[in-house]
């Protein structure tokens, strides 16, 4: 059991005239806030644990990060995001710590990737390919930089975007690092983190990061992470979805590609004179390629199952098994020449078993395939992660773990969130938001559109949208939930509006963000990665468009699977499952507009099922209390209003 280090209370930081007011020109007591707060500080004082969820606008982070440093308690908190995860290291947890004056040690840690590695960039900085004027200048600058820089942390190089493809060669990722026997250990940025992590009092990671070190466990090779007495899941609506990914197992074209990359690398550093490996390789590669060629006639995604007695399906996967077992015979006789052709001879291992494991039956677990023009992947995955998830957190120490989102109810019941992680019997609190959402949005529900299933929708919808969009003058969101329904209503809009359109996939999310906000006028179209997670505040955005409620797709081999054994189970698989999943990322799009107390705007949710279907009703209600209206000469009063206190 731990307790307050210094007796001093939550109240006297985040309330009234408290601490946290002197060190922010701005900040404002918000009675939720402070409400969560205690509630977390006793929670920590008596060992338990609580789901929260905490609308927009309260301040979470303040919220857990006070009784937090407040505690005594050891504290990992774990985010959705690495940018969340800067935005808590380098902005909140400072002015906290400067409010209360906690001399506790702060740590941030993220994924091995995340660090230059001073071997890997040493050996490319030299080979031929890179010593053109404009790579070389690059290496050079990095290597500058990595002789000054405390954390190696490759967010700090502004010089070159975090997805640019050079960082390949100047970062290592647990397939090609070559651990204990790498010749720079002793200057290794990764180690560095993971030793500051290891003493630090609390520490900031993300959930992929937590599943690491839970793999890590699992297979004998210690932890990353330390001995925590609390653990603060913050974002903890996406763990669910995360989880599947870590429970289960891949291969992706991309894997295989860098693999083949490798192979290559690791044979003209260390066996000179051989090309087994080369000409292995290209076989692997090409048995990946000629299966992707056979999987492109069929759906872009389905159950394994369901097509793997296809004769060119059969007999490309049988080939790739082919060339894998080639490279593993081959690599018993080369892996013994060098370091890095015993870390090949490893990683083809483990693809060789994945394969295995993906091709076996299994009765929990869903075998399925996604196949796009330059992609492919094959996926195992569990149909339930909650006893898995729930049998980890108990097998540690950990005293208090609290999940908290401004998302994670659906109809004002968390039943369904808890059922997924297997938390029902962890108690639950929700905190509304401080925003006068009466004030500040109207929530506009057209009542003209036909059906989205109907041929008529995509056209009726470009109408609304172009009229919305003349009304606020731009500065919109259109969020979709198909990439079809987007590519035609930017089709539709490109003709017939003057105003920049950012559209997903003709710039890297960043860079449209980054665009529409330093733009006039501006309407930004996105699918399923601009509903969560965009945070743009002011009358910059000014009207948030969805074009249908977001049901999950059927077709989600996984998801298909999960909704069959709910409904054998003898429950309702759409009660139950479909109209949760879909309210709670409704209500994220929905959030995207409302981000701060003097923000004001119009949300459009154009699907007539919130009028024609019974779950509507509650699905409404699940939304913040907005005005609502039908009455689009409503709608264009309430532009003027926006435009003219701009």
């Amino acid at each position: 059991m731990t307790r307050l280090a210094n007796e001093v209370a939550v109240a006297d930081v985040l309330g009234e005239g408290g601490a946290l007011g002197e060190c922010i020109a701005d900040f404002e007591p918000r009675a939720s806030q402070l409400g969560m707060a205690e509630l977390i500080a006793e929670a920590i004082a008596l060992g338990e644990s609580r789901v929260i969820e905490a609308s927009t606008g309260i301040g979470k982070s303040f919220a857990y990060l006070v009784p937090a440093l407040l505690s005594d308690a050891r504290v990992v908190v774990s985010t959705g995001t690495r940018n969340l995860q800067d935005q808590l290291f380098h902005k909140d947890i400072p002015l906290v710590r400067q409010a209360i004056v906690a001399a506790k040690r702060v740590a941030l840690l993220k994924g091995r990737s995340n660090y230059c590695c001073r071997y890997r960039l040493g050996k490319f900085r030299n080979e031929d390919r890179f010593r053109r004027r404009a790579t070389a200048s690059i290496f050079a600058a990095l290597e500058a930089w990595a002789a000054v820089s405390e954390s190696g942390d490759i967010a700090e190089f502004a010089d070159l975007p975090e997805n640019d493809s050079l960082w390949y060669y100047a970062t290592s990722n647990a397939d090609n690092c070559l651990g204990g026997e790498c010749p720079e250990i002793d200057r290794c940025f990764v180690l560095r983190a993971r030793k500051r992590a290891l003493e630090a009092d609390l520490l900031v990671i993300n959930h992929h990061l937590y599943f690491s070190d839970l793999a890590l466990k699992a297979e004998g090779f210690g932890e990353i992470l330390p001995q925590a007495d609390v653990l603060i899941f913050d974002e903890a609506h996406q763990l669910p979805e995360i989880a599947s990914r870590f429970y289960g197992q891949q291969i992706t074209l991309r894997q295989i590609e860098i693999l083949g990359r490798d192979l290559v690398e690791a044979e003209l550093t260390e066996a000179g004179e051989s090309r087994a490996l080369a000409r292995a390789s290209d076989s692997l590669l090409k048995a990946s390629a000629d299966l992707r060629l056979a999987l492109s006639d069929l759906p872009e995604q389905g159950e394994w199952e369901r097509i793997r007695h296809a004769p060119a399906v059969a007999a490309a996967i049988e080939a790739l098994g082919v060339a894998i077992a080639a490279l593993v015979a081959e690599l018993d006789g080369l892996a013994s020449r060098g370091r890095e052709l015993a870390q090949c001879q490893r990683r083809v291992q483990t693809l060789e078993a994945a394969l295995e494991a993906f091709l076996a039956p299994h009765d929990d677990l869903v075998s399925w395939y996604e196949c796009h023009e330059r992609s492919l992947r094959l996926a195992l995955s569990p149909l339930d992660v909650a006893p898995a998830f729930r049998s980890q957190l108990e097998q540690t120490d950990i005293g208090s773990v609290f999940f908290t989102s401004a998302t994670l109810s659906s109809q004002q019941s968390f039943r369904y969130y808890c059922s997924r992680l297997g938390l029902d019997d962890f108690e639950c609190a929700r905190f509304d938001s401080p925003f006068d959402y009466r004030r500040q949005a109207l929530l506009y529900l057209p009542t003209q559109l036909p059906d989205p299933a109907e041929t008529a929708y995509p056209q009726r919808f470009g109408e609304l949208c172009r009229e919305l969009i003349e009304a606020t003058g731009g500065y919109s969101f259109i969020l979709f939930t198909s990439h079809r329904m987007l590519r035609l209503t930017a089709e539709y809009l490109r003709a017939r509006v003057d105003n920049p359109l950012m559209v997903q996939g003709e710039a890297q999310r960043s860079e449209l963000l980054r665009r529409f906000i330093e733009t006039r006028n501006p309407v930004l179209l996105g699918t399923s990665s601009f509903w969560e997670g965009v945070d743009v505040k002011g009358d910059q955005l000014r009207c948030v468009i969805i074009d249908k409620l977001p049901f999950k797709s059927p077709q989600d081999p996984v998801y298909r699977q999960r909704l069959q054994r709910v409904n054998e189970q003898g429950g309702n698989a759409f009660v139950d499952v479909q109209i949760p999943e879909a309210t709670i990322s409704l209500r994220q799009g929905v959030g995207r507009l409302i981000r701060d107390v003097g923000d004001r705007g119009i949300v459009v949710l154009c699907d007539n099922r919130l009028h024609t279907r019974g779950y509507g009703k509650g699905m409404l209600a699940s939304l913040p209390p907005m005005r609502r209206t039908s009455d689009i000469a409503e709608v264009r009063a309430f532009a003027r209003e926006l435009d003219g206190a701009a």
